[in-house]
């Protein structure tokens, strides 16, 4: 089946027709079919996250350019060959961070799409296999994880407690197995995930301030005050100034988006997710998605 649209709108409409064919009981079973739903959602989810995390170090290598541009002036040459070497070991390391959380990200990706795999297989073993063998590599890449660092912001101070998960009766009994096995971890890694966004999306709201006052400071006010003429690209830089940066909204939207997602995973998991709260789901993932679209658009027309 193909739909037509933006790929926000297309995964809407595929989560939508899930949750109606669970509603009907159609061909979708009853016990699966919102767990169903919750996998695709977390597919679409972790499909847009890389782009994100990749503004956010973007940004962090832009505010400590910053700052060692500021720092340069009365510095000897060599001085300044030394304080390079120093911002950018560090800046290496927390390069190493970022790439871990894309790990940790596309593993989870390739979970649901084991899970969905599990859910429609005739070979259950086989994806119960893989999805053993992905929840390991997570659990051997969530320690360093949970020490990392996002610039200032500590992953581990964010981590939400572990809730106990009591898996439904479904009618599949390799799911059930599954689910026994690795419900719980998988809960813990998306807290792990959650804890990561909401690391990212505070240090990146603070890298944006940064350089928007910056940004402000020397495209804004400064060519006002000055008595030269005005460029013609002034009151384009004065609005983009005013507005808050798409990635930060993006950020905070992936944070709302991924805490959702591991609440709607348990409650799919043991059995109590409504159609409304799924439907809700599918709302908040599209307008994550929607907001990174935003962010290729925005670096197109970027104001030089």
């Amino acid at each position: 089946m193909k739909t037509k649209g933006s790929p926000a709108r297309r995964i809407h409409f595929l989560l939508v027709w899930v949750l109606a064919l669970v509603a009907g009981g159609c061909t979708v079973t009853t016990d699966t079919g919102r767990l169903d739903a919750v996998a695709r959602t977390g597919i679409a989810y972790t499909a847009k996250v890389p782009p994100l995390l990749d503004r956010a170090f973007e940004a962090a290598a832009a505010v400590d350019s910053r700052a060692l541009a500021e720092a340069r002036h009365g510095l000897s040459e060599e001085q300044r060959r030394e304080a390079l070497q120093r911002f950018d070991a560090v800046m290496v390391e927390r390069l190493k961070d970022y790439d871990a959380a894309k790990r940790h990200n596309d593993l989870l990706r390739s979970y649901f799409v084991s899970l969905r795999a599990l859910l429609e297989s005739n070979e259950p073993k086989a994806s119960g296999t893989a999805a053993k063998r992905l929840t390991a590599a997570l659990g051997k890449l969530s320690p360093g994880l949970k020490k990392a660092r996002m610039g200032d912001v500590s992953v581990s101070g964010l981590v939400e407690p572990a809730v106990t998960v009591t898996v439904a009766s479904f009618r599949s009994a390799a799911l059930r197995r599954e689910l026994e096995a690795r419900g719980a971890a998988i809960e813990r890694e998306l807290a792990l995930q959650e804890a990561l966004v909401g690391a990212v999306v505070r240090q990146l709201r603070a890298d944006r301030e940064i350089l928007s006052a910056g940004f402000r400071n020397d495209a804004v006010v400064g060519p006002y005050v000055s008595a030269k003429r005005l460029p013609g690209s002034w009151p384009a830089r004065r609005l983009k100034s005013l507005r808050e940066p798409v990635d930060v909204e993006a950020a905070a939207a992936a944070e709302q988006t991924v805490r959702a997602l591991r609440q709607a995973y348990v409650a799919a998991v043991e059995g109590r997710l409504d159609a409304g709260r799924a439907a809700e789901l599918a709302t908040t993932v599209e307008g994550f998605v929607e907001l990174v679209a935003r962010l290729g658009a925005e670096a197109g027309r970027a104001v030089r």
